[in-house]
């Protein structure tokens, strides 16, 4: 029985069936907000109200995020393991 489960494991695993999806995950307790980074280099922002969508995009040690559907732009500066708005100090903490 353990032979074929391990089988069964492998099988999903080459398969793509069963996927470590690469993300980071950004949260907000001011504004209980959640930053959703993921490597294709597409972005969610959830709220306790809305949520939107875009992408991101890496310069130096800034993370910008272009959200639908206006083209909405953030500009944040990664801070060890902070997303700080420099604008207001506002901040998203890495979990």
């Amino acid at each position: 029985m353990n032979k074929k489960l391990i089988i069964l494991i492998l099988i999903l695993f080459i398969s793509g069936c069963v996927e470590n999806e690469g993300k980071t995950v950004y949260h907000s307790t001011k504004y209980n907000e959640t930053i959703t980074l993921y490597d294709d280099f597409t972005a969610t922002v959830i709220g306790s109200k809305e949520g939107v969508s875009g992408t991101y995009r890496i310069d130096n040690n800034h993370v910008i995020l272009i959200l639908a559907p206006f083209g909405t732009v953030m500009d944040l500066t990664r801070q060890d393991n902070k997303l700080v708005d420099e604008k207001d100090g506002d901040y998203w903490e890495k979990i």
